[in-house]
């Protein structure tokens, strides 16, 4: 009966921080939105598939041990960090080439896709940019920390951890992709299209400096 009640008073918070860290604002996020609109939802799902994955590996990288210790030595989650934001970085600099180049859209009369300069991430390459996302460290070890504090044996800890992850995160990305799939048909008028591209670009790199911060601070 303890163990239950143990069980079922680990799942509510967990939840609730799960679901905030997933829905909220960030690089994983507004990668999504930006490929939402720029390729569809069909060819964003290896994106979407990638970004849960990969952040479950990194959840059962954090409950054994190690993600506990790139948390506590700054050199690792500098590194981390590093390699976050000059993948950002990139990234911004792909968004603004592509709304400045005459050949990114096509004549929509003749009925001809966009071309887009860059593709949507694979499933790999979307799974591998969790590696290098401290806020999915962060999470990760916090989530370890919520249900360390009830007396669950390890498999049951394990479990929870990975069926809450699986459960929440896809349905908050989804949304990310859908709304930015929905802005997909608008994007055919010039203008339009470079202002999202500019605006996408800008908060991307927003995001890439927010999370420079704390070494430009040092």
């Amino acid at each position: 009966m303890h163990y239950m009640t143990s069980l079922v008073n680990a799942v509510p918070p967990l939840a609730a921080f799960t679901f905030v860290m997933a829905i909220t604002p960030g690089p994983n996020n507004f990668m999504l939105l930006s490929s939402g609109a720029r390729f569809g939802m069909r060819r964003t799902t290896a994106h979407l598939l990638g970004v849960t994955g990969g952040f479950l590996g990194i959840v059962l990288i954090a409950y054994a041990g190690v993600g506990t210790l790139i948390e506590a030595y700054p050199l690792f989650k500098s590194a981390l960090t590093v390699a976050c934001v000059l993948y950002l970085a990139w990234l911004g600099y792909q968004l603004l080439r592509e709304a400045f180049a005459r050949e990114t859209i096509a004549d929509a009369s003749a009925g001809t896709a966009e071309q887009w300069s860059s593709p949507p991430l694979t499933w790999l390459q979307a799974a591998l940019f969790q590696l290098a996302n401290p806020k999915g460290w962060g999470a990760a070890v916090a989530a370890v920390g919520i249900v360390a504090r009830d007396a669950l044996s390890p498999a049951s800890s394990l479990l929870l951890l990975l069926g809450v992850t699986a459960a929440i995160i896809p349905p908050c990305t989804v949304a990310w992709a859908l709304f930015g799939a929905s802005l997909r048909p608008f994007l055919r008028v010039r203008w339009i299209h470079v202002a999202f591209n500019v605006s996408m670009a800008t908060l991307i790199l927003i995001t890439a400096w927010w999370m420079a911060g704390p070494l430009l601070h040092r």
